[in-house]
């Protein structure tokens, strides 16, 4: 079955070998205007290359090759077609740090340990599940301790959305693609434990997960998402994961628990926590930068509405998911309202955010989350005015056991932040959840969250 699906996505490419192009690399007619802009922004996302070797996988006529070989020792350009290789190779023979290999991803053969970057753009979603697991795992077997994979993928739609216009996925050329959705791939990166030859056991910290911004701006596409992971030592008591339990969790398990929040999120007509900050947040700054954290731990509906923010304030709004199957929603979300004001993003932590943000010299000019301090350590909280700017306004919705203003007040201080203002919004709250689940029927049988809630506002301490 497999090899009857390999010859079908051979077959599928083999009818763009004789047009070795940027237009078939990217499967889209207008892919001349997008080129530029979209290799910019997936270069920009990898880490410093000096001296460091990498593996180009479905290189195709090599669009990152010729950049990645000008700052890396080494780079073997891979990829199955012969043809594309060959115009790689013609537009790459000014360097000299290239190998080149014809051959297909999952069979590619690779010493151990060899390189610190595994490079792909658009390359599982050719793979069935199978493959993509097995390519996972060779990843890792491929890469250096703390060396690093970049996967970049269309991610329940083509790069093209669902616009037939200027695709080249006609049904004359039937494209034989997995647009899965991208928790899967966050998931799967997540759960992966491999041990190598010397008995020691790794897994992957997956970085970030982010959509491309040249798809958002030019095409209305939050789906066009990519994800860095680092191979770091697994966590002690760590087991290593079997191929078909990846492969049973990839094709069923996970799908079926993102399907279900889909039918839950998807229709999401408000979100409840809108009444408690549409009367608190009345004097922001307008044409600003907000920074949104919603971890969703207390319940996966305590959420904030980041359309109706940059609606309201004109603003420019990034919201750090930590829940893949929530991050998904939200992309499905900004697809359908296409606001291009409004980014998610997904990161195992507020800390790896701040940490994601502050490697871009980021400031942001408005802070608000929901269970900041409930699910944040002290040195998380302290770490994310690095993100903000000067004079930079924070507001977070608290559950709590005991509405304590005296206890909260010593806790912040403590940690650099003045307290503002302490609002007990728990009657709002409740009522908020309950005529939430009222407006959304299909919802019944969630629980209103019944505890305590608190409105604070803060400043840091200077």
């Amino acid at each position: 079955m497999v090899n009857v699906r390999r010859a079908n996505f051979k077959s599928f490419w083999d009818k763009y070998s004789d047009k070795p192009d940027t237009n078939s690399m990217m499967l889209n007619h207008s892919a001349e205007e997008l080129e530029a802009s979209d290799r910019a922004d997936i270069l920009a996302s990898l880490p410093l290359l000096h001296n460091k070797d990498v593996v180009d996988i479905g290189a195709g006529i090599g669009r990152f090759t010729t950049v990645l070989a000008e700052t890396a020792r080494w780079v073997l350009s891979t990829d199955f077609i012969d043809s594309f290789i060959q115009k790689n190779q013609e537009r790459n023979a000014h360097l000299g740090n290239i190998n080149y290999q014809v051959g297909d991803a999952v069979g590619l053969k690779m010493n151990s340990n060899s390189v610190d970057l595994v490079f792909t753009n658009w390359l599982m979603m050719y793979l069935s599940d199978e493959e993509t697991v097995e390519f996972i795992f060779n990843c890792m077997r491929w890469l250096r301790g703390n060396g690093v994979v970049h996967l970049r993928e269309s991610c329940s739609e083509p790069s093209t959305g669902r616009s037939k216009a200027k695709s080249m996925h006609d049904a004359a050329n039937a494209n034989p693609t997995h647009y899965r959705f991208s928790s899967l791939y966050i998931n799967l990166l997540r759960a992966i434990r491999y041990r190598d030859n010397d008995n020691k056991l790794w897994r992957f910290n997956v970085q970030w997960s982010c959509s491309v911004p040249t798809y958002i701006k030019r095409s209305n596409n939050w789906r066009q998402v990519h994800w860095l992971a680092e191979k770091v030592p697994a966590e002690d008591g760590a087991k290593e994961t079997p191929f078909n339990e990846l492969v049973e969790l990839l094709k069923n398990t996970w799908q079926k628990k993102q399907e279900a929040w889909d039918a839950k999120l998807d229709d999401e007509k408000y979100v409840w926590s809108e009444k408690i900050f549409s009367t608190a947040l009345t004097s922001l700054p307008s044409n600003s930068t907000f920074f949104l954290y919603t971890p969703r731990t207390v319940s996966p509906f305590c959420h904030i509405n980041a359309h109706a923010l940059a609606e309201t304030f004109n603003a420019n709004v990034w919201n750090t998911e930590i829940v893949p199957e929530f991050y998904r929603t939200s992309l499905t979300k900004s697809n359908n309202l296409k606001d291009q004001r409004v980014r998610f993003g997904w990161n195992e932590s507020l800390t790896d955010s701040v940490s994601y943000w502050r490697q871009k010299d980021a400031l942001f000019d408005v802070f608000i989350a929901t269970e900041f301090l409930s699910t944040s350590d002290d040195e998380t909280v302290r770490q994310v005015p690095n993100i903000m700017s000067k004079g930079a306004k924070f507001f977070t919705l608290e559950p709590v056991d005991e509405v304590n203003e005296a206890e909260m007040k010593e806790r912040l201080q403590g940690l650099g932040y003045t307290l503002k203002s302490f609002t007990d919004v728990t009657d709002t709250a409740i009522d908020a959840q309950e005529q939430y689940f009222k407006d959304h029927e299909h919802l019944n049988g969630e629980k209103v969250i019944h505890k305590n809630w608190v409105l604070l506002e803060l400043s840091v301490a200077h």
